[in-house]
């Protein structure tokens, strides 16, 4: 969707960037789709009747021509409202992410300072941690004995 090089600016009207291919041929897509869709109802119409009863055929294909070019308008839309997510996604991370500090998940990552964390979260994490597992015991004992009662 985008050329390598090009910055990702959201524009206000409908949420993808001015020069995105998206943008650009999203209405052309839903005209040729509406046209295609009603040409080749009426043709296939016309050759399941055998040229007979051909009353109404054109509303019909009307309709069916604007349900495609609806079908293909509302794959666009949702395509560039993606589109916009990802590019708010994006940049909100970037916005975040000195804030964020990413530590790896697994045995061999360093553990993350406790004044840091403290500091981070206005919160005694030790403490709490320590209150948490004294909890945790007590409910334990508590099933236990239920258990053997």
């Amino acid at each position: 969707l985008f050329r390598s090089g090009q910055t990702m600016q959201l524009a206000h009207g409908d949420g993808l960037p001015a020069n995105s291919e998206l943008q650009r041929y999203a209405p052309h897509k839903a005209v040729l789709s509406t046209l295609l869709g009603g040409c080749v109802y009426s043709a296939w119409s016309f050759r399941k009747n055998q040229g007979r009863g051909l009353s109404g055929i054109a509303l019909r294909a009307v309709l069916v021509g604007l349900s495609c070019g609806t079908a293909s308008a509302t794959h666009s839309w949702w395509q560039a409202l993606q589109v916009r997510r990802h590019a708010e996604a994006l940049e909100r991370l970037q916005r975040t992410s000195e804030a964020v500090r990413m530590v790896p998940i697994d045995n061999l990552a360093p553990p993350l300072p406790v004044e840091e964390f403290d500091e981070a979260t206005g919160q005694r994490a030790a403490e709490i941690n320590a209150a948490l597992l004294q909890q945790i015991r007590e409910e334990e004992r508590s099933r236990r004995r239920k258990a053997l009662a």
